[in-house]
């Protein structure tokens, strides 16, 4: 029995391809995200601009990339007004296709909005990754009826990938910034240890004591623990904390 052909062209699997590779070699969020946004709208015939709002586990929602001023303006109107389709499709989790903006009345003070600036429909598509929703992509069109059920199936395996390709940027970052932290704490931690060292041979004092007197020193100057230990570190051969 032959098996049905994959409705999505092997186009777009080359798109998804040259995302991944790209993403071997660049080290930012920012990066990934504009190259996401400029796939999209040059995916989707028809489309002039695209964008992706980001939500974090607060709800804050921010325009992450955007493909031009239009884009992100009009996704700063969302935000302000508190509706729109893009925020519909990540509040919702749910593909929101608008067919024509100057007929559609689900979001009555942003249409018009989209309207004059010269948008005719829209298609926006979560962001879904692990069981969470990470915000929405959506591309944007001067025409009406622009996009059609294809245009959902291809922008939602598109949001697929790219949810995939935040979620683990955000995980590498959130890693890196972990592991800073780490390695900061363990520097601080072995400097503090090699002064508390130095005023206990020093004056002659136990571990607490040494350890009281690098805190009064602080505490009396204003400046930090490590600030401290860092000068009596440096000056190891004379003076007193």
């Amino acid at each position: 029995m032959t098996q049905p052909q994959d409705p999505m062209p092997q186009a777009w699997a080359a798109v998804f391809a040259r995302m991944a590779g790209v993403l071997m070699s660049e080290q930012t969020v920012t990066t990934v995200l504009e190259l996401i946004t400029s796939l999209a709208r040059d995916t989707l015939p028809g489309s002039v601009g695209s964008g992706i709002t980001l939500v974090d586990e607060a709800g804050t929602r921010s325009t992450s990339a955007a493909t031009g001023q239009v884009v992100q303006r009009l996704d700063v109107l969302q935000y302000e007004l508190g509706e729109g389709p893009c925020l519909t499709a990540a509040r919702d989790t749910a593909v929101v296709r608008v067919d024509d903006l100057e007929q559609d009345r689900r979001w009555p003070q942003w249409s018009p909005q989209a309207v004059q600036v010269g948008m005719s429909s829209s298609l926006s598509v979560p962001l879904r990754y692990a069981d969470r929703t990470l915000g929405a992509l959506k591309v944007y069109s001067t025409h009406s009826h622009a996009y059609t059920s294809g245009s959902e199936e291809i922008l939602a395996r598109f949001a697929d990938q790219a949810a995939i390709l935040v979620a683990n940027m955000h995980t590498l970052s959130d890693a890196e910034t972990l592991d800073e932290r780490l390695r900061r704490a363990l520097r601080d931690r072995d400097l503090i240890a090699t002064a508390k060292g130095i005023v206990m041979l020093r004056e002659n004092l136990d571990t607490d004591r040494a350890v009281q007197r690098l805190l009064e020193s602080s505490a009396r100057r204003r400046i930090t623990v490590r600030e401290v230990a860092a000068e009596i570190v440096a000056s190891a051969h004379g003076g007193t904390v």
